[in-house]
């Protein structure tokens, strides 16, 4: 399926979940919810839902710590940019752009980028499901959550462990011995050429060798799987991560007058993110109003005002994603000018 086809799909099945939403609550609620809100907690959210990124950019250096020499503000640079793509672009069509822009910029295979952002998906994931097992299981005792908790462990856990075995098989001498000896044959004209004429051959042999350096540069960037402490940091970096989220959660819900506590926002925090997963419009829109008001609904709190507090939630990320953005944009075009002047100068 085509990329623009998973789009237009993903904003389709967004429209209708908003439609079913609006259907079901009283829009004039949702906007009362919004006069009392107290936009002080916006203020205190800014400089946490900041340091999120900071862990995310260090998490990212450690994934890619064989490419040496990047600085930390060229990962926030390009994390900042994905993100602001992935507000306008549905099914998180940012994350291509990451992969192309910090390849590009950074001379990485843009498919080495992708198989680290691939990773940082799988480490949220992981993280996000003991979250939601701990607290289903232990502290509001939710069979329904239990369960969503254990079909996302199947899903994160089954892709991680794949990962890490093809990442071993692939390092094995023996493996890449023979794999290699298995290209130079193929690679052969004589060898081909006993099955297929010569301009077929080459078609192939073009295409084997895009395939093959697709492969080299995805092994590439999952290359942490051979380092237990590689693994053991970005599960640490991304701990972090998630705290920062759900305190700034934590202060939207407290902005709108209630109270659940860090743990219970925790535990929203990680049934929305599992429920984003589903296809839906630029920034999850949709799938994530309906994760609010599934959540939120656990604590009490009204449908009206869960859906209003998705799209303050929302709108704030936007405006602080494209503030971080456009600072890096601004800053990068100063350096570049002042290296004009200088190569002037000179």
């Amino acid at each position: 399926m085509k990329i623009l086809d998973k789009k237009i799909i993903g904003l389709f099945i967004g429209v209708i979940f908003i439609a079913l939403i609006l259907k079901n609550i009283d829009i004039h609620k949702s906007f009362e919810a919004v006069k009392h809100f107290n936009f002080f907690y916006l203020l205190l959210m800014i400089p946490v839902y900041y340091c999120a990124f900071l862990f995310r950019a260090l998490r990212w250096r450690t994934i890619l710590s064989e490419k040496t020499g990047i600085k930390i503000s060229s990962f926030l640079n390009s994390i900042f940019r994905g993100w602001f793509v992935n507000n306008f672009v549905p099914a998180r069509g940012g994350e291509l752009y990451r992969a192309h822009y910090f390849g590009k910029k950074e001379g990485i295979s843009r498919v080495t980028v992708l198989a680290s952002i691939v990773l940082e998906r799988i480490f949220d994931g992981l993280v996000l499901f003991l979250i939601l097992l701990l607290l289903a299981s232990f502290v509001y005792s939710s069979k329904k959550f239990f369960g969503v908790a254990v079909a996302a462990g199947i899903l994160f856990i089954g892709t991680f462990s794949v990962l890490l075995l093809t990442s071993k098989f692939y390092k094995n001498a023996f493996i890449q011995k023979r794999f290699n000896v298995l290209i130079l044959k193929i690679k052969e004209k004589n060898f081909i050429k006993k099955f297929l004429n010569e301009k077929i051959c080459e078609i192939l042999s073009k295409l084997f060798n895009k395939i093959t350096s697709a492969v080299i540069s995805f092994m590439n960037g999952i290359g942490i799987f051979n380092s237990p402490v590689l693994i053991l940091k970005t599960f640490l970096f991304t701990v972090p991560v998630w705290l920062c989220e759900g305190l700034s959660l934590l202060l939207l819900i407290k902005g709108f007058g209630y109270s659940i506590g860090i743990l219970g926002a925790l535990f929203v925090l990680s049934i929305i993110a599992f429920i984003s997963l589903i296809p839906g419009g630029p920034a999850g829109l949709g799938p994530v109003q309906w994760g609010y008001i599934l959540a939120l609904g656990f604590f009490n709190i009204p449908r009206e005002t869960a859906f209003i507090l998705s799209l303050v939630g929302q709108l704030f990320s936007i405006i602080l994603v494209s503030s971080g953005c456009l600072f890096f944009i601004i800053n990068e075009r100063m350096n570049l000018k002042e290296k004009e002047y200088i190569n002037l100068e000179n």
